[in-house]
């Protein structure tokens, strides 16, 4: 599974400087929205923090991965936002968030959006620190896949 196939390079902001969830998930939501050809931004933002308020997507070094199911998405699709400042989010280890991947995927593709939170949680801290450092959205791009292409050998 790689992230970057389902990621367009308009859909990754670099550098947010949202300083909580309630910020930054329009943003996340618009990129997606905006880069995917998604129409129905109210709905999918609202299941965002519908899934956010059973659970933080917090999943540890510096990462959270929100993510809903809805039918109007064409199959799986992200967001990303690199937060050097980092958000309070309720991380199982207290750190601060950094790296939100946003994933979308409909009802039916199920299997690809467990795959997709498999793949995000395995990053890594090295992976995320050098992430991190991108510059923009495209130098965050080419150094995911230079990763995805690594870790595929």
């Amino acid at each position: 599974m790689r992230l970057s196939d389902h990621l367009a390079e308009g859909a990754i902001l670099v550098p947010v400087t949202a300083a909580t969830r309630a910020e930054l998930f329009p943003l996340l939501v618009d990129a997606l929205c905006c880069a995917h050809g998604l129409s129905d931004r109210d709905q999918i933002l609202s299941s965002v923090f519908e899934r956010e308020a059973k659970m933080s997507t917090a999943v540890g070094q510096g990462i959270a991965i929100p993510h809903a199911r809805v039918e109007s998405a064409h199959g799986l699709c992200a967001a990303v936002a690199v937060c050097p400042g980092g958000l309070d989010f309720p991380a199982p280890d207290g750190a601060p968030v950094r790296l939100v991947v946003l994933l979308l995927s409909p009802p039916s593709a199920a299997g690809l959006h467990v795959k997709a939170l498999a793949a995000v949680g395995r990053l890594g801290q090295a992976r995320v620190c050098e992430l991190l450092s991108s510059r923009d959205a495209s130098e965050f791009l080419d150094r995911l896949r230079a990763d995805e292409d690594l870790v595929g050998k």
